[in-house]
C-alpha cells in the first residue's frame, strides 16, 4: 500500500511539473556584464531583465509566464557560442535575446538551421535581409541606417556652398566597427559629402592622438565614430586637448547620457543617433518604465540603453503571444507572427516597428540628439526611404 501511494505521489509531482512547465516560456539571454562593452552591456541587460518582470505582472504571454534564462559572456565569442548551444540544446528556449555583432556573426548559420529567433543588439545592415539571415531580427535602425541620417544632418548643416562638407570615419578594425562604413562612403558620394579620411581605431582607446592629426592634415570638417562609449570619449578628450574644431557624430552605442558623464565638457555639440529615447524622458511608453523602476530599485540610475532592452521585450513578447494564439509557440511560429508586425507602436520607447517576410528592417526612422549645454537634445528626426537596394546594406 505504501509503495502504491508513493508511486501515486511520485507521479502526480511530475505532472504538476510539467503542468508548471507548460506554463512558462523559455526565452534565452546571452548578455555581456563583465566584457568590453559591459557599460552599455549592463543597463542592456537589467533592461531586458525588468521589462519581463513587468510582462509576468501584466498578464505575461496570454496567461503564461516568460521565464529568462540568460547568462554573461564576457564579450568573448567562443563563450557566446557555447552559451547559445547550451540555451539551446539543454534548456530548449524558443528564442534568443542576444548581443554583440562578433557572436551574432559566428551565430547566424547556427541560428538558420535551429530555425531559431535571434534578437541580437547588433544592428548591421545585412542582417536585415531574411533571404540570407531569416532568423534575426533587431528593433532599431540598423547602423547603416544611422550613418546615412548623420550625413544628411552634415549636408544640411554645412552653409558654405563653394565646396562640400568633409568627413572622417573612426571606426575599430572588426565586424561592428566596418559595418556601416561601404553605405556611408555611397551615401556621402551620392548626396555631395567627401570622404577625405578613415582611421581605424584600437580595441581599447588609451591615446587617439595619431589618428586625430591625420584627420587634421587631411582637413575634416566633421568626423563620425564607429565605436562604444569609452573609446569615443577618449577621442573627443583628445580632440578637445589639440584644439580641434572638428563637429564630431557618432552611432548609438556611443552615445548617451553615459556620454555626458565620461566625456563631460569633451561632447559638447556632438550629434549621435539614439534609438531610443534618454530614460525618462516624456513619451507615453515611458510611464511603466519609470513606475518600474521605483517600485523595485528606485536608488539606481538607468539610460537609453537599459530604455533599449525595455524595448526588445516589448517587441517579442508581442510576438510570443501572437505566437501562441494561433498555436505556434515555435520558431517558426515566431519568426511567421514577426513578419506580422505592421506600425507597432511602441509609446515612443523606440519607433513603430514593422516586419515583413521579405524586409526586416524593423524601421528606417532615425533620431538624431545634440549634447547642448550638457544636455541630450533631439535635434532632428530623418525617416529614410525603404530602398530596395538598401536592404542589407
Amino acid at each position: 500500500m505504501k509503495e502504491t501511494m508513493r508511486r501515486i505521489a511520485a507521479l502526480a509531482a511530475v505532472a504538476l511539473a510539467g503542468a508548471a512547465q507548460a506554463q512558462e516560456i523559455k526565452v534565452g539571454g546571452i548578455f555581456d556584464l563583465t566584457g568590453i562593452t559591459a557599460d552599455v552591456g549592463k543597463p542592456f541587460a537589467t533592461g531586458v531583465r525588468d521589462a519581463v518582470g513587468w510582462v509576468n505582472e501584466n498578464g505575461g504571454v496570454n496567461g503564461k509566464k516568460i521565464r529568462l534564462v540568460d547568462a554573461d559572456y564576457g564579450y568573448k565569442v567562443p563563450e557566446g557560442v557555447a552559451l547559445y548551444k547550451r540555451l539551446v540544446n539543454d534548456e530548449q528556449v524558443v528564442m534568443v535575446n542576444g548581443w554583440g555583432t562578433g557572436d551574432t556573426e559566428a551565430l547566424k548559420d547556427t541560428v538558420t538551421r535551429d530555425k531559431m529567433p535571434f534578437f541580437s543588439a547588433s544592428f548591421s545592415a545585412h542582417l536585415n535581409d531574411p533571404k540570407k539571415t531569416p532568423y534575426n531580427f533587431f528593433v532599431p535602425p540598423s547602423y547603416s541606417e544611422a550613418l546615412r541620417a548623420w550625413l544628411q544632418w552634415v549636408k544640411e548643416d554645412w552653409k558654405d556652398k563653394s565646396r562640400n562638407p568633409r568627413v572622417a570615419f573612426f571606426y575599430g578594425d572588426n565586424a561592428y566597427g566596418k559595418s556601416p562604413i561601404e553605405a556611408g562612403r555611397r551615401y556621402a558620394k551620392e548626396i555631395g559629402v567627401d570622404v577625405v579620411d578613415e582611421e581605424i581605431l584600437p580595441g581599447i582607446v588609451q591615446d587617439a592622438t595619431s589618428q586625430l592629426l591625420n584627420m587634421k592634415q587631411k582637413g575634416a570638417d566633421y568626423a563620425y565614430t564607429q565605436v562604444t562609449t569609452p573609446n569615443f570619449s577618449a577621442v573627443l578628450r583628445d580632440a578637445k586637448k589639440l584644439g580641434l574644431t572638428t563637429k564630431w557624430g557618432t552611432n548609438v552605442w556611443g552615445f548617451g547620457e553615459l556620454l555626458l558623464g565620461v566625456a563631460k565638457e569633451a561632447a559638447e555639440g556632438v550629434v549621435g543617433a539614439m534609438a531610443n529615447p534618454p530614460f525618462g524622458e516624456n513619451v507615453p511608453g515611458m510611464a511603466k518604465v519609470v513606475a518600474w523602476h521605483q517600485k523595485n530599485h528606485p536608488n539606481d540610475t538607468h539610460d537609453t540603453n537599459y530604455v533599449r532592452g525595455w524595448s526588445y521585450v516589448m517587441v517579442w513578447s508581442e510576438a510570443l503571444k501572437r505566437a501562441d494564439k494561433a498555436g505556434k509557440l515555435t520558431g517558426e511560429g515566431i519568426r511567421e507572427a514577426l513578419e506580422t508586425f505592421k506600425d507597432f507602436d511602441l509609446g515612443g520607447l523606440s519607433s513603430p516597428v514593422t516586419f515583413t517576410k521579405d524586409d526586416h528592417r524593423a524601421t528606417t526612422r532615425v533620431s538624431l540628439y545634440q549634447v547642448q549645454g550638457g544636455k541630450l537634445v533631439k535635434a532632428k528626426e530623418t525617416e529614410l526611404p525603404r530602398k530596395p537596394e538598401w536592404l542589407g546594406l
